[in-house]
């Protein structure tokens, strides 16, 4: 937390008013709680009263009602007009029976006499009732000197073992006889008279005597209490009311009250226990207490925020005299010039920037100056030798553009500075006036379209400006009609200078084209550098007629093919260069300025694969020739994926006719133009590089049929030859990929033969050796292909692990027709045999030539006048018949087709 920034004086403040809120509170709280304890205490002691009034009156009414139930038994049974001998038992039981009734708290009625006998009961046990009054309780009724109700302590009854009442009077007969009315009431009967409808909570009712002896207790306690309460009643009410009294049952302390009843001296009373009394208060004081500490809590959290509040105030304080330093701190450090003005456009503030740009402002420069003053000033040294008229024009057309707040405008010094002046209004109607030195960013800014849009070898228009103009050339000769042209030119050779003179000679050989090709051209024509060896040269407005300007293009493409054919002097080198032009015509219809440059291109690459340096105008066949290659290349992509490469087999024979082996022949099966000789694809698949996934096909194919033929005595003998192009051979992983082809196919090493062309044995020897040698210890054969037609030393020879040496068939076609071909393959045998290499030919297609070829000593020979290449179904029914299970008539098992003798692997040969 950061430091409090507040005064002291201040805090203290804010806390002594927190701590009289806080006081204040507690104080109400305390007022509220004992408040609310005087008024949960009243209103117990309230109810208390108000119940025993009530309990009074209802305990009068039912004892009134037992009372007159005794009384009249008199007259019920007409006691003071007759003896005791009269009474007829039954007759009075009979009575008793139906005046009994009429009171419900009242168990029976019994009429017995002075000895206590019964003389005749409601029970129905009638003068058999069997009674057993509490001892002293017959004599204390017969010693009443008048007939009074008398109740006895209660006792349990024998008959239902509950605890009960008994009420009784003394009756006087006609003999002066006395006999005992005596009525039995259960204690719960009274009870409930007592606490009927009664609801306050821990209420203790007690019926007792002036002296203390208990009659009965509500709740039920007389069995753990002593007969006899103290202190008695009496010595309560002499204390006066209060909550400290004991209660009559529990003695603990509460408001007791109690009132006498109508009959001997007895008292009914109502305890309130001061917990019970209090038990809803404490909620109120806890529920208070807690209000109060919310209260304390708000007023802690509020002093807290004002404090909180007076120190950020303190700081945002601090922080703006510290924020007024900053920024007179920050305006003396801009690197702009700073002017501030009122709304009345005087100066208010400046910084030294402002002065440095405009040095000779210092004198001028005061608070409320205004600002057509300093405007007037600065057109004398912005305009020294205008007039005072040009000058005041100079200054209102200034303040004009004040009040319109326009974008932001620049000012060029007499210096030579550049200054970009802002303005911006302020909220008071003022104004801010910045002063930025732009000089440095508009030379980059220059700089930097220089770079966009020009070559900076040789400063000439790059691809995007001249994509740029050939937009706008080609929209205007829509509209007029003229027709332009396009020379697309590449340097001969240029790798070949950079790779042996080195870049800086092949940098001065560009900026010295680039110079020649300006002479060659008009002012209004475009001389671009797209990058590297390659120019552009863009004619517009030639002609209207498209012969007319093919033709003036023509005469400047000679005339740059002229000009670059000169030779160059390149740092003490003389250098001869020649170019390759392509041209195409530009408008009559809107063309995409891309599609024009494609043309161009295109035209070129015709000059270079037609002997360079020379100019060649675009032909739409060129187009389609492209488009069909591009689509032949998608097309082997598909290929390759959709599995539509097949492998035909052309057998290879001994002198005797054993069939000693076959060559691998790749053929397309495409799913529209059907099966595709090699010679239509190979020279698109070695370009694009597809040679490599499709040489490695042909070699796990050819490997997986070696596999296959192992478990059959008659074709376990079969090798097989594969091609092996140039760029599947340089793979850095090529040895590994054959080796790992061989485990995984489980194929013999030395039934497996790849065959190598002269020129890539050729190409690096030694990394040549080093391969064919790392496979030769795996077991595989190697045979060189085409041999005799390269123009390389034989010392090679004899340190290439080689195999065999294959005749190529353009010298066994002219066998017997030219001398020197018979003389070159007498050669090749020769050799072979001396180097002890076998040798087979190939494209033998007459008798005689296989009869010329064995006179000279080769063995081995393929061709289709043995046999031609086929799936792989007829190779194997050729081999079986070959060994005697089928008979076999000339040409079996091969295809038909034309004479052309297709290649193993993805190389073809014609």
């Amino acid at each position: 937390m950061s430091e409090s920034t507040t005064p002291l004086r201040i805090r203290a403040f804010v806390w002594a008013a927190v701590a009289v809120f806080m006081g204040a509170v507690a104080l109400v709280s305390a007022a509220l709680v004992w408040n609310a304890r005087q008024v949960a205490l009243d209103d117990n002691a309230a109810q208390a009263t108000r119940f025993v009034a009530g309990a009074e009156a209802a305990l009068n009414r039912s004892l009134l009602s037992v009372d007159v139930l005794l009384a009249s038994l008199d007259e019920l049974l007409g006691l003071s007009g007759a003896m005791s001998d009269w009474i007829d038992p039954d007759a009075a039981s009979q009575r008793l029976r139906s005046s009994a009734r009429q009171n419900l708290m009242v168990r029976y009625v019994a009429l017995m006499d002075a000895q206590g006998k019964i003389i005749a009961s409601s029970d129905a046990a009638g003068s058999a009732l069997a009674v057993q009054l509490p001892v002293g309780f017959l004599e204390s009724v017969l010693k009443q000197p008048v007939s009074t109700l008398v109740i006895s302590p209660p006792v349990v009854s024998f008959a239902t073992a509950e605890r009960v009442l008994y009420f009784a009077r003394h009756l006087r007969m006609a003999d002066s006889a006395r006999v005992i009315a005596i009525a039995e009431l259960p204690v719960s009967a009274l009870s409930s008279v007592l606490v009927q409808g009664v609801d306050i909570s821990g209420l203790q009712v007690t019926l007792e005597r002036a002296t203390g002896q208990l009659l009965l207790s509500v709740p039920h306690r007389e069995e753990n209490l002593p007969p006899t309460l103290s202190p008695p009643l009496q010595m309560l009410a002499a204390e006066g009311p209060s909550w400290s009294a004991p209660a009559r049952l529990s003695g603990e302390p509460a408001f007791v009250v109690y009132r006498p009843i109508l009959y001997q001296d007895l008292r009914i009373s109502a305890s309130v226990p001061r917990s019970d009394a209090l038990a809803g208060w404490r909620q109120q004081r806890n529920a208070i207490g807690l209000t109060g500490l919310l209260f304390a809590a708000m007023i802690l959290t509020a002093g807290w925020l004002a404090l909180r509040y007076l120190d950020r105030l303190s700081q945002a304080r601090m922080a703006i005299a510290q924020s007024k330093a900053t920024l007179d701190q920050a305006l003396e450090s801009m690197v702009s010039g700073f002017l501030l003005l009122d709304a009345q456009h005087r100066v208010v503030q400046w910084n030294s920037r402002f002065e440095e740009i405009f040095p000779w402002m210092r004198n001028v420069m005061a608070p409320t100056v205004p600002f057509r003053r300093v405007m007037e000033e600065t057109s004398k040294h912005h305009m020294p030798r205008a007039s005072d008229e040009e000058r005041m024009r100079w200054v209102e057309l200034r303040l004009l553009k004040q009040n319109q707040h326009l974008e932001p405008h620049e000012q060029v010094l007499p210096n030579g500075r550049t200054i970009q002046i802002t303005e911006r209004p302020t909220p008071e109607g003022g104004l801010v006036i910045t002063y930025h030195d732009v000089t440095a960013l508009r030379r980059a800014s220059a700089e930097i379209e220089s770079l966009a849009f020009y070559d900076p070898l040789t400063n000439l228009p790059n691809r995007r400006l001249l994509m740029d103009r050939m937009q706008q050339v080609i929209a205007a000769s829509v509209r007029s009609g003229q027709y332009g042209a396009l020379l697309f030119l590449d340097l001969d050779h240029f790798k070949t200078l950079n790779d042996t003179l080195g870049h800086e000679v092949g940098d001065m050989l560009l900026r010295q084209v680039a110079e020649r090709l300006k002479t060659c051209v008009r002012r209004e024509d475009t001389v671009a550098r797209l990058g590297g060896d390659e120019f552009v040269v863009m004619l517009h407005e030639l002609s209207l007629h498209s012969e007319e300007a093919a033709a003036y293009a023509r005469r400047v493409g000679q005339k740059i093919l002229r000009k670059l054919n000169v030779p160059y002097s390149l740092n003490g080198h003389t250098h001869h260069s020649t170019p390759s032009i392509g041209a195409t015509l530009m408008g009559g219809t809107l063309q995409p300025s891309v599609d024009l440059l494609k043309q161009a291109d295109i035209a070129m690459y015709q000059v270079k694969s037609q002997g360079r340096n020379a100019l060649c105008f675009f032909d739409p066949q060129m187009q389609i020739a492209i488009s069909v290659r591009a689509q032949l290349e998608s097309d082997l992509q598909l290929a390759l994926t959709g599995r539509q490469f097949v492998l035909h087999y052309q057998p290879q024979f001994h002198l005797d006719g054993r069939i000693v082996g076959a060559e691998a022949l790749i053929r397309w099966q495409h799913p529209e133009r059907g099966l595709v000789a090699p010679g239509a694809f190979i020279s698109v698949a070695e370009e694009s590089e597809l040679i490599v996934p499709m040489g490695h096909w042909v070699l796990r194919t050819a490997c997986e049929q070696l596999a296959q033929w192992q478990n059959d005595p008659r074709l376990r003998h079969v090798q097989l030859s594969v091609n092996v192009s140039a760029r599947q051979f340089r793979q850095r992983d090529f040895v590994a990929r054959v080796v790992e082809v061989l485990r995984e196919t489980g194929a013999r090493p030395h039934l497996l033969k790849l065959e190598l062309t002269e020129s890539l044995v050729l190409d690096n020897v030694d990394d040549t050796i080093a391969k064919m040698g790392l496979l030769k210890t795996k077991g595989v054969r190697f045979s060189v292909d085409d041999f005799g037609t390269g123009y390389s030393s034989l010392a090679y020879l004899t340190r290439l692990p080689l195999d065999q040496l294959k005749i190529d068939q353009s010298f066994v076609r002219n066998l017997g027709v030219r001398h020197t071909d018979d003389v070159i393959v007498q050669t090749i045998i020769g050799m072979a045999r001396n180097l002890e290499l076998d040798v087979i030919a190939e494209g033998v297609e007459t008798p005689e030539q296989k009869a010329l070829l064995a006179d000279y000593g080769c063995q081995l020979f393929q061709g289709y006048l043995l046999g031609m290449p086929g799936p792989v179904g007829d190779l194997e029914a050729l081999l079986r018949s070959a060994a005697g299970d089928v008979p076999a008539g000339p040409g079996q098992g091969a295809l038909p087709g034309p004479a052309d003798e297709s290649v193993a692997s993805p190389e073809g040969r014609p």
